[in-house]
């Protein structure tokens, strides 16, 4: 079914006539377009409101000192980096081909230059009934009512109908004292700054007659509000991010508690980055808990360990839960004995170990970060260069899940035990422990502990999405920006980052001796009747955590929910139920399918909402764009490679792209030019 698409954009060029007009003022004009919003996506359409400009000018064209299109103007935070990058020293004015927003945002930032609006602003539509503001549904303090006709040109790129209380059309009122708002004192008079900016330009007045408008459409507050409160929290702590629902209720009361033993373990030796380990037992051998079956193959490895006592009765590919693809597993039958293997006793003396030893400690303990990214915690705890801080990540932002939340809660001392190892370690003063405020309980538990350590700060951090992302959290808490990868990592600007799972893990090994053969996940979502906090061990089979929680037999239960291996954004979800936990599962989550079938092939119609939440400051459409034409290398251009996943994009997509399948493409196939 062919189905056309309704262009919503914002803005169209002036009459030739009016253009004319406003070029007949300037010498040297710089053109700055935006990319348009609220179309179809064709990056290959072209610039063809700045040819018309050029047509209009004829002979004249040399007024034109150059041009510069820039995808979502009004985006402040992006346009002003490209902006303020212009060489306009042999011009004297710039004109603006966009809507209001863009118009006022350039005209502010290159203030002292006259800046003509070369475009009027569109309405919705012709009967278009909403308040002043849906241009203005924005994050930046610009907006625009779409009133159809921009006279942006005669006020200096101030508007008065947004910026006026009374959206007055013909200069002040009269009532403003001292430059303020008769309405509301602390704000400054729209008509007094309107006149103070053309004076500082050496532009006429605004005295040219404008007719009246029918003004009696709603007021436009509750649209105002919203604006106001978006831009409130899209712009605490960093760039981007978004606030889900974030459905934690269920499961951040309940106490952890241990998971039944499995019948069987399916113990995949890859669930660490790097090289997968080498299998140390054959089909037929007995094992115990907390035996090395797996040997670390590499530097960047991890050695793996039975989470129960048994018989291995098979070596073989299974359903591999992080990726869609099969992963060699040793398969374990459970005796039931549950055997410790005789290495593991408890270290009373661990603080008399060096560095080194406690490093080796970690590394035969087959430690990985247990946020979620399992990248060997041996290697992480080894920079090539100094550092200077320790940062802890105690945000679980991620919906539904609460593992991290109740290990800070019921073991917060042993999380400080582990924090001191890692101190020691890395030889650091400086220990930051980031936690957001949806968990005052974990807050409370950590700053009890933390009182006896002056090195320690418990930082309490306003709750967004994902704000427990590596190159988010070191600038939420320290200011400093990671170069771009491939080459950029945290310890390039003096940094560590570790989750508090993960400084359980180093406290139970170093001091219990016991290795990461177990962990708390969350199991939560919709139709469970037993979400929870459970201590499960490394193997457990998914089948067997859904059906404990779910209550059912759960065949079939796929047609109806998904079940994703992490949260909801950026969990993975399972095509069976065949995997097993690894140690970078935080947790499993189960929610209800759409009742509705969507369609596939949907088309990006560049509402910049990706823009506007990618806390990278990357520019996501292009993602999705190039991954729909087959074009992965486009998208190294577009800076895929420091993307670092975390699935906003995703979530607010309007069209409904899958943007992290096309990301995930993408960063594959840079990887793999790299290495060619």
């Amino acid at each position: 079914m062919q189905v056309n698409l309704m262009d919503y954009t914002k803005f169209r060029l002036k009459p030739d006539r009016e253009v004319r007009e406003v070029l007949e003022q300037t010498n040297r004009m710089f053109v700055v377009s935006c990319g348009k919003c609220y179309k179809t996506f064709e990056r290959e359409e072209g610039d063809e409101q700045y040819s018309h400009v050029l047509e209009v000018l004829g002979e004249d064209g040399s007024k034109a000192a150059g041009h510069l299109t820039i995808d979502f103007l009004c985006n402040e935070v992006l346009s002003e980096k490209k902006i303020s990058g212009l060489d306009l020293s042999g011009c004297d004015s710039i004109g603006v081909i966009s809507c209001g927003l863009g118009i006022q945002f350039v005209a502010r930032l290159v203030d002292g230059m006259p800046v003509y609006a070369l475009a009027d602003s569109l309405p919705h539509s012709l009967n278009y009934p909403a308040e002043v503001g849906y241009h203005g549904i924005s994050l930046e303090e610009e907006k625009c009512a779409a009133c159809g006709q921009c006279y942006l040109n005669l006020t200096g790129g101030i508007c008065p109908i947004t910026n006026c209380a009374k959206a007055l059309l013909n200069g002040p009122c009269g009532g403003a004292t001292a430059g303020k708002c008769e309405v509301n004192s602390s704000v400054d008079c729209a008509w007094v700054r309107i006149y103070e900016r053309l004076e500082s330009r050496r532009e006429p007045s605004a005295s040219e007659y404008v007719p009246p408008r029918d003004h009696s459409r709603p007021s436009w507050k509750l649209e105002n509000d919203l604006s106001l409160q978006n831009r409130m929290l899209r712009g605490e702590g960093f760039y981007g991010g978004v606030h889900p629902l974030e459905h934690k209720e269920a499961t951040a009361d309940r106490r952890i508690e241990s998971f039944p033993e499995p019948r069987t373990a399916i113990i995949f030796l890859c669930q660490h980055a790097g090289k997968r380990a080498r299998p140390l037992v054959e089909v037929g051998y007995r094992v115990k808990v907390g035996q090395k079956i797996g040997e670390a193959d590499g530097f960047v490895s991890a050695s793996i360990h039975s989470s129960i006592s048994g018989k291995v009765v098979a070596i073989e590919e299974r359903p591999y839960p992080a990726a869609p693809t099969n992963e060699l597993a040793v398969v374990i039958e459970n005796d039931g004995k549950n055997e410790l293997d005789p290495g593991i006793q408890p270290r009373e003396d661990f603080d008399e170990l060096s560095k080194e030893a406690l490093l080796e400690i970690i590394k035969q303990s087959g430690i990985v970060g247990l946020g979620g990214a399992m990248f060997p915690t041996h290697v992480k705890l080894s920079p090539p260069k100094p550092v200077d801080t320790l940062l802890v990540n105690g945000c679980e932002c991620e919906p539904y899940l609460n593992a991290d939340n109740r290990l800070m809660i019921e073991h917060p001392q042993e999380i400080l035990a582990g924090l001191r190892i890692v101190q020691k370690i890395l030889g650091v003063d400086r220990v930051l422990v980031g936690v957001e405020e949806n968990k005052p309980e974990a807050i409370a538990a950590l700053s009890g502990f933390a009182e006896s350590s002056p090195s320690v700060e418990i930082v309490c951090l306003k709750t967004k999405y994902p704000q427990g992302a590596e190159r988010a959290l070191i600038k939420r808490l320290t200011g400093r920006v990671v170069p771009p990868p491939p080459r950029g990592l945290p310890f390039d600007t003096g940094v560590i980052v570790s989750n508090v799972a993960t400084l359980f893990a180093v406290y139970q090994a170093v001091v219990k001796g016991l290795p990461l053969f177990q962990r708390v996940i969350t199991v939560s979502g919709e139709g469970l009747t037993r979400p929870g906090n459970y201590l499960v061990k490394i193997g457990t089979p998914i089948r067997d955590i859904i059906e404990h929680c779910y209550g059912n037999n759960v065949d079939g239960l796929l047609e109806e929910y998904d079940v994703k291996m992490g949260g909801q954004i950026m969990g993975i979800p399972q095509a069976n139920m065949d995997s097993s936990v690894v140690k970078g599962t935080t947790g499993l989550t189960v929610v209800r399918k759409y009742p509705v079938a969507v369609s596939e092939e949907r088309d990006c119609i560049k509402c910049g909402r990706c823009v506007e939440v990618c806390p990278m400051q990357l520019y996501p459409l292009f993602y999705g764009y190039y991954g729909k034409k087959g074009e992965l290398a486009r998208a190294i251009e577009h800076k895929v490679e420091e993307c670092v996943e975390c699935g906003c994009c995703e979530f607010i997509c309007a069209a409904k792209i899958a943007l992290l399948s096309f990301i995930r493409q993408e960063k594959a196939y840079a990887r793999s030019a790299d290495k060619a």
